[in-house]
């Protein structure tokens, strides 16, 4: 016969299912914490990655952005060189084509005209009717001596001449006529003409950044 003695009073007494009930709680707060703190670490690296994404996109749309103005720059400066290239082509070609007519018409002039001197001035102005867009304008004299007699009908003839160069010398008249202070018996006659206005090309002006 064995005999067991318990010491513990009732109110002592714990119920198992009591400590494994904190037990649990215990551990699913610690759980839940944990998990609390991975979620914001994973939160906390994905905001850093993004901002550094972003700050390099940003970096990157900001360099595009000077290359896209450095090429519109660019551009406008070869339009800008073309339009000046061709303006001086061209300018150039009426410079050989009036210089040679103005040639024709000294050696075929009559024998008793003589032409002493010829200038021409440009100046900028609006062109044409285009009153919104800079033009050279052109403008020559025509100096020469002949004699008195029949003075009239000579300086016509050089003027029939200058307008039959295809209408490269643009409008000409007469400036007048006066006794050639060297010479009585001669007189001096001027002749004046003006080129049709030479329009700058201004190729580049749209477009260009600001």
């Amino acid at each position: 016969m064995s005999l067991h003695i318990d010491l513990f009073k009732e109110e002592e007494r714990s119920n198992p299912s009591g400590r494994i009930l904190l037990t649990t709680m215990i551990t699913g707060a610690i759980v839940i914490l944990i998990g609390l703190a991975l979620y914001v670490f994973q939160t906390w690296f994905v905001l850093q990655a993004s901002q550094a994404a972003l700050a390099r996109a940003q970096a990157r749309s900001d360099n595009m952005k000077r290359e896209h103005k450095l090429a519109l720059t660019l551009m406008a400066d070869i339009a800008d060189a073309r339009a000046c290239i061709g303006e001086l082509a061209s300018f150039s070609n009426a410079q050989a084509k009036v210089a040679n007519q103005l040639y024709a018409i000294a050696v075929s002039i009559p024998e008793e005209v003589q032409l002493t001197h010829l200038a021409i001035g440009e100046s900028l102005a609006a062109g044409g009717d285009k009153k919104d867009l800079p033009a050279r304008l052109f403008k020559g004299t025509i100096t020469g001596r002949t004699s008195a007699d029949g003075v009239n009908e000579r300086v016509r003839s050089v003027i029939s001449e200058m307008n039959g160069a295809d209408g490269l010398l643009g409008t000409v008249k007469p400036g007048g006529i006066s006794v050639d202070p060297a010479k009585a018996s001669d007189r001096v006659f001027e002749i004046r003409f003006e080129l049709e206005p030479r329009l700058y090309k201004l190729a580049a002006t749209e477009g260009r950044p600001k």
